[in-house]
């Protein structure tokens, strides 16, 4: 009894790692990389001049390759042009938005959301080990993810209607095939199945770290 206690919870915990990792995208699959740095003592003239040429919105200020703040248009416009300050003498660490909001690339969009509302920013630095890798705003966010992927209720509820209507279509067509093709009788094909399902469930995490090897080995995101 304890042994298939032990398997039930075991499943119900690979289904809801699975939903996660499939359902609800993480922040490492839509953020904005790579990123561009500058340290504290950059003129805001070179981080504007860097901006243009990038094309970007912001650009990361560290120190001691550690991020401390940010530098975006709107410090820009608020903190350096409302002033009347010198572009080639102000430094950027003067005048970036600190301290910086930071999240785990390996997090759920769900949580950077949440830190978003909570801080009152637009976006957040993105960390591997402590080392600023990416960078995600509300309009990656707008852009990228679904409003039904924002909420862990609507997310399950497609997971689970999604996964039913697969289990119960190539059912038919597996049990068609199995009893009136192959003459396999009905009981041997039940067990058959219920072993399958269950062996699926307890490998789909051996499964995910082959699929990001194979995908680390061909280079695809």
């Amino acid at each position: 009894m304890t042994v298939f206690v032990g398997v039930l919870h075991l499943i119900r915990e690979r289904l809801i790692e699975r939903v996660h990792r499939l359902i609800i995208p993480r922040i490492e699959d839509i953020m904005s990389k790579p990123i561009v740095t500058v340290k504290t003592n950059t003129s805001v003239m070179d981080a504007i001049r860097l901006m243009y040429n990038k094309r970007i919105g912001s650009v990361i200020v560290t120190k001691e390759d550690s991020p401390v703040g940010i530098f975006t248009h709107r410090d820009l416009m608020g903190r350096v042009l409302m002033k009347n300050a010198s572009l080639v003498e102000t430094k950027v660490g003067d005048m970036m938005s600190s301290p910086v909001s930071t999240v785990k690339k390996t997090d759920s969009v769900i949580k950077a959301v949440e830190i978003m509302k909570t801080n009152r920013v637009t976006r957040v630095i993105v960390l591997d080990d402590l080392k600023p890798v990416g960078v995600l705003t509300k309009t990656d966010v707008n852009l990228k993810v679904s409003k039904g992927s924002l909420s862990y209720s609507l997310a399950f509820k497609k997971f689970v209607v999604d996964t039913f209507a697969q289990i119960v279509f190539w059912s038919w067509i597996s049990l068609f095939i199995r009893l009136y093709i192959l003459g396999i009788p009905l009981e041997k094909v039940v067990a058959e199945s219920v072993l399958t399902f269950i062996a699926t469930l307890l490998l789909e995490g051996l499964f995910g770290r082959f699929l990001d090897w194979v995908r680390a080995r061909f280079e695809v995101d």
